[in-house]
């Protein structure tokens, strides 16, 4: 896999996550983690790319996540969860009309989309590594 184009997933992961920092300092808590699970969304797809791995949808992607990195002990349980928590939380801020996220729990998944994103880029280089 092109390296340009795990590097470039990687930007859009950073992007996300400063948007969504922006976004929870100004009130705007749904956008906030629409855009924090963005930026999970991006640095796992770098993650599957560095693996050779296409995934093309969000479901399949937290699905295989499980498959591909938890269960095969690349990375620990609790990113899996992580993941699949920000989607369904994603799902809920830019569907509902009725359920509204407050300023904790945004403070919450991106905290969790901070770690996510350190432990991807670490993942990515030990995949370099040992290529």
């Amino acid at each position: 896999m092109p390296e340009d184009e795990i590097d470039l997933q990687l930007v859009q992961a950073e992007l996300r996550l400063k948007a969504a920092r922006q976004l929870q300092e100004t009130g705007f808590y749904d956008d906030a983690v629409s855009r924090a699970y963005y930026s999970m969304y991006f640095a796992a797809t770098a993650m599957f790319l560095a693996r050779g791995i296409r995934v093309k949808t969000h479901r399949g992607l937290v699905a295989r996540f499980g498959r591909e990195f938890v269960e095969t002990g690349l990375i620990e349980a609790h990113f899996g969860r992580i993941l699949r928590i920000a989607e369904e939380l994603r799902s809920e801020a830019d569907y509902s009309i009725i359920r509204q996220i407050s300023d904790e729990e945004a403070a919450a998944i991106l905290n969790d989309a901070d770690k996510f994103l350190a432990r991807a880029k670490d993942i990515i280089t030990n995949i370099r590594n040992n290529l």
